[in-house]
């Protein structure tokens, strides 16, 4: 079966020898082994066989890997000897000319805002002139939902493959499938433009252009226990308030924004809850939060560290944290290096499944007798799913008490995670 060049196929390789030719050229290939995949350039230099590792892959995505190998063989064109100017690789971290060249260019944001510019106008050079007002109105909601936050300040030629991947799976995990088919398109759309415009964006290579319509199944992946601990000890490392956000969103199971966006006036002091207002939420209703201990101490740091009216502030606090994709790497490597230092390989994971491994975690407690400590009924409360059928029309219980409780259980059993690990680095 051939292989399709896109970020979901290149996960699921198996680990295996073998050697895969990028089909866009550029002497780029994965090499996949029994315990890695690795991108690697491959050619003549002076008659030499000469091999330039480009780093291991997910942590170099397939976007980069081909921005890398695309300099590499323009400088070979050249007639440089790139054995001789990148003989030492150019692993993720590696300070090499193909990461300068990104530097170059439009943030998202600015991009974004030429491109919706020219659809108002009708001065795009590329696609369609002009769009339907209904249309240009849905694409700029799209991207203040969903985009703007996660890249908007991000260079054009630094977003990656994988985190589009996440922010349309994210969609689909959660059965909005029209939602992902139609920012689907629009992103690509966008990229596209992006790309053909180069020259202003800096977008070299369009790393939306494999992006799937209507083809991706809900996903399941949650972290394993070991993995929260690695994830835990990463974040004793990092800035403080994305730390926060990161444990804040696995204690209580809520989504990114719902949680990165809090505000100081949703919370309640008194009843140690948050209440997540009705134009945060994605049914526009407002769910209540209970804090654990654990969540409260974390929230009651925040509310201390700032004056603005976010609990997460940047820019002075005029608004939240953003720029998810670049924290969301940093982790993820932290994670990795963590994990490689035992002999681990943690596979792919975004941000949205720190909810899914909250859920899946609760359902799983247990008492000594193998009896569920938590109905299935009441953590569905907790994620503030909403119930259809019969259920759903005429049960208008709050479930307060019935969350609280849940949230209390899972931060309990999440400490004990936690303490297990720290008692075997100890030991």
């Amino acid at each position: 079966m051939e292989l399709k060049w896109n970020h979901q196929a290149l996960i699921a390789l198996k680990f295996e020898s073998a050697r895969y030719i990028d089909p866009k050229g550029n002497r780029l290939s994965l090499v996949v082994s029994k315990s890695s995949k690795i991108w690697r350039w491959q050619a003549r230099v002076n008659g030499v066989p000469r091999t330039l590792t480009l780093g291991k892959f997910p942590a170099v995505g397939l976007a980069d890997a081909r921005a890398k190998a695309g300099v590499i063989q323009a400088d070979h064109d050249a007639g440089i000897d790139v054995h001789v100017k990148y003989g030492g690789g150019l692993a993720a971290t590696d300070a090499a000319p193909a990461v300068e060249a990104k530097r170059a260019g439009m943030t998202c944001q600015q991009a974004w805002d030429r491109y919706i510019g020219g659809l108002k106008e009708g001065t795009n050079v590329h696609g369609k002139a002009r769009n339907k007002p209904r249309t240009i109105v849905e694409k700029e909601g799209m991207w203040k939902r969903l985009w703007a936050d996660e890249i908007g300040d991000t260079m054009m030629n630094e977003v990656t493959e994988e985190v589009l991947y996440d922010v349309i799976q994210g969609l689909r995990d959660a059965r909005h499938m029209g939602a992902a088919n139609s920012t689907t398109r629009y992103i690509k759309a966008f990229f596209k433009w992006a790309k053909l415009e180069k020259r202003a964006t800096g977008l070299m290579i369009n790393v939306a252009e494999d992006l799937p319509v209507s083809k991706l199944e809900a996903r399941d992946r949650c972290l394993s226990v070991t993995e929260i601990r690695y994830l835990w000890c990463a974040l004793e490392r990092e800035e403080e308030i994305w730390a926060d956000g990161y444990r804040l969103a696995l204690l209580t199971g809520q989504r990114k924004l719902e949680i990165i966006g809090a505000l100081r006036s949703e919370v309640d002091f008194a009843a140690r809850h948050i209440t997540i207002s009705a134009d945060r939420m994605k049914h526009n209703r407002a769910h209540v939060v209970p804090l654990s201990d654990q969540a409260w101490e974390i929230v009651d740091r925040r509310l201390k560290a700032t004056t603005s009216k976010y609990l997460f502030p940047v820019d002075h606090g005029k608004t939240h944290l953003t720029c998810f994709s670049k924290r969301q790497a940093a982790i993820k490597a932290a994670v990795a290096k963590l994990a490689a230092a035992d002999g681990v390989e943690v596979a792919h994971w975004s941000f949205h499944d720190l909810r899914r491994t909250a859920s899946t975690m609760m359902n799983g407690l247990r008492d000594k007798r193998g009896n569920r400590l938590v109905a299935k009924d009441h953590i569905e409360r907790v994620l503030s799913h909403v119930l259809g059928g019969v259920e759903g029309t005429y049960d208008r219980n709050d479930y307060y008490a019935e969350k609280r409780r849940a949230l209390i259980l899972w931060a309990d059993h999440l400490d004990t995670v936690i303490n297990q690990s720290e008692r075997a680095m100890a030991a």
